[in-house]
């Protein structure tokens, strides 16, 4: 049996290099995790045809394509120039960012009517069905002021989805 009084040459490499791949394993693991964005981040479609993957590449086959565009996502991670999104059916994969913009939009949940004010007792503007897609302008508490074929009025900010925070 050998007995090490001091560190050899050879075992202190191998720590070193133990030590080096301990760092970049939690570097790696780092990156990893910050790659997960908020919940709650809203992205919507730049292209009226994007198609989504079921991977982070063009690699990996189709599952879905989306035909419309401005469709609200929510952002669920990245990887690479690649984000995992959720659609409202809860629908989830993975779309190239150039297919992505920041433009908010969200999708009415309910038929509903658009007001001309923030006050359930305003004069009516328009009246749109579930699932169409309105731009979001401005968000005021409870109440969010939307655009949709050029006209613009509020509604209850629970009667849409895809609405960032801000």
């Amino acid at each position: 049996m050998r007995v090490f009084s001091g560190s050899s040459p050879k075992l202190e490499r191998i720590i070193h290099e133990k030590r080096y791949r301990s760092i970049f394993f939690l570097s790696q693991l780092f990156i990893l995790v910050f790659q997960y964005v908020d919940a709650g981040t809203f992205v919507s479609l730049r292209s009226a045809e994007v198609n989504l993957r079921v991977g982070p590449g063009k690699e990996y086959p189709i599952s879905w394509t989306f035909t419309r565009a401005n469709t609200p996502l929510m952002l669920v991670s990245e990887f690479k120039e690649w984000k995992k999104v959720r659609f409202i059916d809860k629908t989830e994969g993975w779309i190239h960012q150039s297919m992505i913009s920041s433009k908010n939009t969200a999708i009415v949940t309910p038929e509903y009517t658009i007001l001309y004010r923030q006050d359930n007792e305003s004069h009516p503007t328009a009246k749109v069905e579930k699932n169409v897609v309105v731009r979001v302008l401005k968000i005021n508490l409870d109440w969010v002021k939307v655009e949709v074929y050029k006209i613009k009025g509020w509604i209850k900010k629970q009667d849409l989805w895809g609405v960032n925070e801000e």
